[in-house]
């Protein structure tokens, strides 16, 4: 917030919240991050006072959010709200006041102390770029501060104004003309160097405004219409707030908000409010929320970033490991011969020299000991080796494509992410990739709102994604995956450990998870229904009866290097049914 908006929005907050007739009142009190904090007021609208002492998004106006909807997991048990609660709690609001043209408020607070006395005791929000701070003072002594602070004598000391600029309300025309002249006849750059509280938003106004009037005239217009008459709060923008709001993740716009009608903006949209507060609350929104996408947007990007080095690492040890099993057939034959030579091959001082019957000159050649004894033992080592190598080639065979599948798909995944231009798309594509992350309140906070369904009791029920859902005869809740990542994410992030799990014995196919959040004991003909739809929707479902595994969640493990959908069951037992679409289909 610069100076001139500063000024609208203390001057709002004075009529709406100061005097005998407001009563405004503090009560709760939550605390943001580090530099963020929502104060009740005791309004009879609800709306709550909002201040952030973030360098990068300095601000303080009502807001119409909640403190939920401020932000994820508010706090309320912080060193600083326990000092605000034991200092200004139930404290009557007096006044507040701008402090000169520096961004400085004071609210000004009656408290009554536990002997029954009454005080006056100050909040002081500073906006002051990384000193930004909120400070409470008595007689101004500082009590406590939000943020640490480099001065440490304790006293609050006024600000004055600059030495080396001029108040604008004190500048002449012919001074005003004096330094436009001195900047190259640049009237936003001499507004901006050397007038008390011009920002170069205003500087371009002003200059703007000199088009068609002299500099002064503009000049006194200017603050006429920021101090003296009626606001015509709006913001401007480029796209338009619609947009804005539905699209956190533009990369490019310009937002403007000013209390007054401004003439330099060109074509950019308009939205006019009734309130500068209003105005402020929503354009603090969109900046939050945008905040807030940028944060979810990293957070994605780095688990998927990880998930592909952990991929490449994997697919780098598949290829050096099929490099190394390419000796099958040499040890194959090496064995071979060492059997077929057992009676005449000749311990050498590395090895056996043996007859080669594959070469048709029958030559004379040696093979390694393989470090053991005798040729017996060396052949029994080279057959060893032989069926290691080819066991390990149809493994690798296996897994090596299955992981540069997933490689492409993650990379894909990355690729889809830069595309992404709304918080609704960032859900939907953690959803479907199982990138699931700590979820970022509204003020950027790093709480969770986009998890996926946790299925406990009292909680309110999250979509779930990437499943089909029935429900058994007996009103048992049944989940069946639709891909491999979807199994993953049904088995391990969905599921509970006392859930039934399923899966058709030997084939491909869906994890069904049938839910049991009660931990009940789940009648057969429910156990027999879920079994039904493994076996539906696996590679065996178009054929007779299958044999459908089943256990509790908490015996299905994942090893380390398994494709997705692969698991492990320590304890299971065995269902024949018959495939078929059992229960009630829900979704």
């Amino acid at each position: 917030m610069d100076n001139f908006l500063l000024h609208a929005v203390v001057a709002e907050l004075e009529s709406k919240l100061s005097g005998s007739q407001s009563r405004a009142r503090i009560g709760r009190m939550w605390q943001y991050g580090s530099s963020g904090l929502l104060i009740d007021l005791q309004r009879r609208d609800g709306k709550l006072l909002a201040v952030s002492v973030d360098p990068n998004l300095l601000g303080i106006y009502l807001t119409s959010s909640t403190s939920r909807q401020f932000g994820d997991e508010p706090a309320t048990d912080t060193q600083f709200i326990a000092l605000l609660k034991k200092y200004l709690g139930g404290g009557v609001l007096r006044s507040i006041e701008k402090l000169g043209y520096d961004r400085l408020v004071r609210f000004e607070f009656t408290v009554e102390t536990d002997g029954g006395e009454q005080v006056d005791r100050q909040l002081i929000v500073l906006l002051t770029g990384r000193a930004a701070n909120v400070l409470i003072t008595e007689n101004d002594q500082i009590i406590a501060a939000l943020k640490q602070r480099e001065d440490k004598s304790g006293v609050f000391i006024e600000p004055v104004p600059p030495a080396d600029r001029i108040d604008p309300f004190q500048c002449s025309s012919e001074k005003l003309d004096q330094l436009i002249a001195d900047s190259a006849n640049d009237i936003a750059l001499a507004a901006q160097n050397n007038l008390i509280g011009f920002s170069p938003l205003y500087a371009r106004e002003l200059a703007a405004r000199s088009s068609g009037k002299s500099p002064h005239a503009a000049l006194e217009e200017l603050l006429s219409e920021i101090f003296e008459k009626p606001h015509h709060p709006r913001i401007y923008s480029s796209p338009s707030l619609d947009i804005l709001r539905s699209k956190e993740g533009l990369p490019e716009f310009v937002m403007i908000l000013a209390p007054i009608i401004l003439t330099h903006p060109g074509n950019l949209h308009q939205e006019e409010f009734e309130s500068i507060n209003d105005a402020a609350d929503a354009y603090f929104k969109i900046l939050n929320s945008r905040r807030k996408f940028t944060a979810i947007k990293q957070k994605i990007s780095s688990r998927l970033t990880a998930k592909i080095k952990k991929v490449r690492t994997l697919i780098s040890n598949l290829q050096r490991e099929r490099e190394s099993f390419k000796n099958a057939e040499i040890h194959q034959r090496y064995g071979d011969l060492l059997l077929a030579n057992l009676h005449q091959a000749v311990k050498t001082e590395n090895g056996f020299s043996v007859t080669d019957f594959f070469d048709a000159s029958q030559a004379t050649i040696e093979i390694p000991s393989a470090n053991k004894p005798t040729a017996r033992d060396a052949a029994e080592q080279y057959f060893k080796l032989a069926r290691k190598a080819r066991h390990g080639i149809e493994a690798v065979s296996s897994r090596l494509p299955a992981a540069e599948k997933d490689l492409e798909q993650l990379e894909g995944m990355i690729s889809q992410l830069a595309s992404l231009e709304s918080i609704k798309d960032l859900t939907i594509h953690a959803d479907q990739t199982g990138a699931s992350q700590p979820s970022i309140g509204s003020n950027g906070s790093n709480r969770s709102n986009l998890q996926v369904a946790s299925g406990r009791s009292g909680n309110k029920e999250v979509k779930l994604t990437g499943v089909r859902r029935y429900k058994s005869s007996d009103g048992f809740e049944i989940l069946v995956g639709r891909t491999d990542k979807d199994n993953d994410n049904l088995t391990f992030r969905i599921s509970k450990s006392f859930d039934l799990w399923l899966h058709a014995a030997d084939y491909p196919g869906s994890h069904v998870v049938l839910r049991n959040p009660q931990r009940k004991e789940i009648p057969n003909r429910s156990i027999a229904e879920a079994a039904q739809l493994a076996a539906k929707f696996s590679q065996a479902g178009g054929g007779g009866k299958v044999a459908v595994n089943f256990c509790e969640r908490k015996f299905v493990t994942k090893m380390k290097g398994f494709a997705p959908g692969q698991v492990r069951l320590s304890s299971f037992k065995t269902i024949l049914v018959e495939p078929a679409e059992a229960g009630e289909r829900l979704l």
